[in-house]
């Protein structure tokens, strides 16, 4: 008797391959950033920007692909609520951090700057998955 076969991704071969395409993407931004220091974790930077918006671009692709019960429409949106989510707990633990460190707290742009990288990396992935998931 063979046991039905689980899995735990619920995706097309060309979704997988953006998905991949948009984490390595965003491992490579991240690199890029340690080795030339640009990265740190006390302040909010143009650079931490970009890493928001590539990280946000990788997280909600990589929940989009999960396997879940939800209609498509409904999971496109978990996967943005996702991405902003982890974004501004980052962005509070930079916050944080950054005050803890020196007192200081980061500009008020910034932090804003970040959520909104967040909201355009959701939003990058949930027009890519109409586009190649659902046809519209």
């Amino acid at each position: 008797m063979q046991l039905p076969k689980q899995s735990l991704l619920d995706t097309t071969p060309r979704w997988l391959s953006l998905t991949l395409v948009s984490s390595s993407t965003a491992l490579l931004v991240s690199g890029l950033g340690i080795f030339f220091s640009l990265t740190t974790t006390s302040t909010i930077s143009p650079f931490a920007l970009l890493l928001h918006l590539v990280w946000a671009i990788a997280v909600s692709a990589w929940v989009l692909n999960l396997r879940m019960t939800l209609k498509p429409e409904r999971k496109a949106l978990l996967a943005v609520g996702i991405a902003i989510a982890v974004g501004s707990i980052w962005s509070s633990i930079q916050q944080w951090m950054t005050y803890v460190e020196t007192g200081l707290v980061n500009d008020i742009i910034l932090v804003a700057g970040a959520m909104m990288m967040d909201v355009a990396g959701g939003a990058v992935s949930y027009i890519l998955y109409h586009l190649n998931i659902l046809k519209k």
